[in-house]
């Protein structure tokens, strides 16, 4: 009984605290930041109507349908100026992320920023401003390590001959998704479009397709296929990514997955964005080490 708590303990300890290449928070924290600035860009021409006073959503209430405490940085924000000058900071802050300057301190900017207007803005968040939002947490608590930055040569230098980190940030962001796609299978098999195989016809049927229309009426058989396949593909791809043989047929998945709902719905391009963020946490030494080769400037970086 010992033994098995041991290996329990041994295995628990190598999922946290093994070494992981540093080159992989890398890309993860280099992707984040990059999807996180075109989010920003995107809300930034309705900031009047989302974060103002004067915008469609009254803080009072807000404050009063908020379960639990409300904190938002808007809060501080009373007039456009103000909203601006604040989204231009939090913008600012992604630049650096990406650039890896003051990560730590960039990182918890953009935490406070996805929070905030989560919090100010609840009728405007969709699929992709709930999962930035909990990756942004995932970021701010993982490692920070040097390579592929602008930081200092002295600390690139100093950090070289340290190219490892502890891999607990990325078991976490593999475990958020994984979870995202159990949640959603979960979600979907209490609903009977889901379950009765037509809700691909009736959302191609909607305005939320790129193409609506009634020509959607003349596959009905292949939208009830292609919707029992997406149910397969979300619950398919986590068990192939935990398999380290198999993962690049998850990662396959994923993009023809994501890719596809891409095409076919209108405006969701940062939802498949948002996700490929965290699959490059699925990646390995060995994929970073065929990744430098093809670019040998992120070598001379390092």
């Amino acid at each position: 009984m010992t033994a098995r708590v041991d290996d329990l303990l041994t295995r628990l300890k190598s999922l946290f605290l093994a070494p992981a290449d540093s080159r992989i928070y890398a890309c993860v924290r280099i992707a984040f930041a990059f999807v996180s600035l075109l989010n920003l860009m995107q809300i930034w021409p309705d900031r009047a109507t989302f974060f103002t006073d004067a915008g469609m959503i009254d803080v009072e209430v807000v404050r009063k349908y908020t379960v639990g405490a409300y904190v938002s940085a808007f809060d501080l924000c009373p007039n456009l100026e103000a909203v601006s000058v604040y989204m231009l900071f939090s913008g600012l802050a992604m630049v650096l992320l990406m650039l890896g300057v003051w990560p730590r301190l960039a990182a918890a900017v953009v935490y406070v920023w996805y929070v905030s207007y989560a919090m100010r803005a609840t009728l405007i968040l969709v699929g992709w401003d709930e999962v930035l939002r909990s990756t942004s947490f995932l970021v701010l608590i993982s490692p920070m390590p040097v390579c592929w930055s602008l930081r200092s040569r002295k600390a690139r230098k100093k950090y070289s001959i340290q190219p490892q980190a502890p891999s607990y940030g990325l078991t976490l962001m593999r475990a958020q998704l994984v979870v995202i796609y159990v949640q959603a299978v979960l979600a979907r098999w209490e609903d009977p479009y889901w379950v009765g195989g037509d809700f691909l016809s009736y959302f191609l049927l909607s305005h939320n397709s790129r193409w609506p229309g009634l020509w959607v009426l003349n596959y009905g058989f292949l939208l009830k296929v292609a919707t029992y396949l997406v149910l397969l593909l979300e619950l398919a791809i986590p068990a192939l990514l935990l398999v380290r043989r198999w993962r690049w047929w998850g990662v396959a998945g994923g993009i023809l997955l994501h890719a596809g709902i891409s095409l076919m719905a209108y405006n969701l391009v940062l939802f498949f964005l948002s996700m490929m963020v965290l699959y490059l946490s699925f990646l390995q030494p060995e994929d970073m080490g065929r990744l430098q080769r093809r670019l040998p400037d992120l070598r001379r970086r390092k």
